[in-house]
């Protein structure tokens, strides 16, 4: 799961409310922080907070640990609280958490 030469995307209704320099980072967070550390499920959530005006990426495994990643970008009021990643073996695909149950 999450194998980082398998294909991305962002939804639509996602890049509208994230730049792409922070879906990047949270694709960086996957594979440089999360992959080979934690069992990683077919779906990923993350919560976008600001911390010193800045924005972290939280990752709660639902096991013992919670984990916060901060990022080199400015946190944007109308950035999505939470977004999914979701892998179906073939493509992986980040998307608003609206998306995910649609």
């Amino acid at each position: 799961m999450f194998n980082q030469n398998a294909e991305r995307y962002a939804t639509f209704g996602l890049v509208a409310k994230l730049p792409s320099e922070v879906i990047d980072g949270i694709w960086g967070v996957i594979d440089q922080d999360l992959r080979g550390v934690v069992a990683l499920p077919r779906v990923i959530q993350f919560a976008l907070i600001a911390r010193h005006g800045r924005v972290t990426v939280v990752f709660d495994d639902h096991q013992e640990s919670i984990f916060e990643f901060d990022l080199p970008f400015d946190y944007q009021r109308s950035f999505p609280e939470t977004i999914a990643v979701l892998d179906d073996g073939e493509n992986q695909t980040m998307m608003l958490i609206d998306e995910l149950n649609a």
